[in-house]
């Protein structure tokens, strides 16, 4: 059986198993697949997978719900961050991700923070099929466009023309 934890960020949920004992352990697609369904499932948009790491603090392995990899997830991060730093007993952890090294702290409002890092606007980093202007990509809705965005993970931010 298979320990996990079940957070939640700003909208976001996550399955987290802890696997920091075994490095060579892998989620097969179709488990992830299953564990991430919300009616056969655990249900959550990611899943993160906490191992040993020897560059920082622990590395987390980002699967999205089809169990694909992704580079980085803000949410995901401090929710993981929040976990490590209450066990190691820090106010700032080192968590690497395939996205690179991520570093969050406890501010003073309690809150977790996250450096995620520069963020990547050009074309073919966010992708897009050819050149086009990342900050302003169309929509089929009236009054909204999209800035396409990498951090580490791909995101589509709406806002009002």
């Amino acid at each position: 059986m298979n320990k996990f934890a079940k957070m939640h960020g700003l909208g976001n949920d996550f399955v987290i198993l802890d696997w920091r004992d075994d490095r060579r352990r892998k989620v097969p697609e179709a488990a992830a697949r299953r564990l991430a369904d919300r009616r056969l499932g655990i249900g959550c948009d990611q899943i993160l997978v906490l191992r040993a790491c020897d560059t920082a603090d622990l590395r987390m392995d980002i699967l999205n719900q089809d169990g694909s990899p992704s580079g980085a997830c803000g949410n995901g991060t401090r929710c993981v961050a929040d976990m490590m730093m209450h066990e190691l007993q820090q106010d700032r952890i080192e968590i690497e991700t395939d996205g690179g090294i991520l570093t969050a702290w406890r501010a003073a409002d309690g809150e977790i923070a996250v450096d995620m890092g520069p963020v990547k606007t050009n074309w073919q980093d966010v992708p897009l099929a050819s050149a086009a202007d990342t900050l302003h990509v169309p929509l089929d809705m009236a009054g909204l466009d999209m800035a396409g965005l990498d951090y580490g993970g791909l995101d589509g931010v709406c806002h009002s023309l």
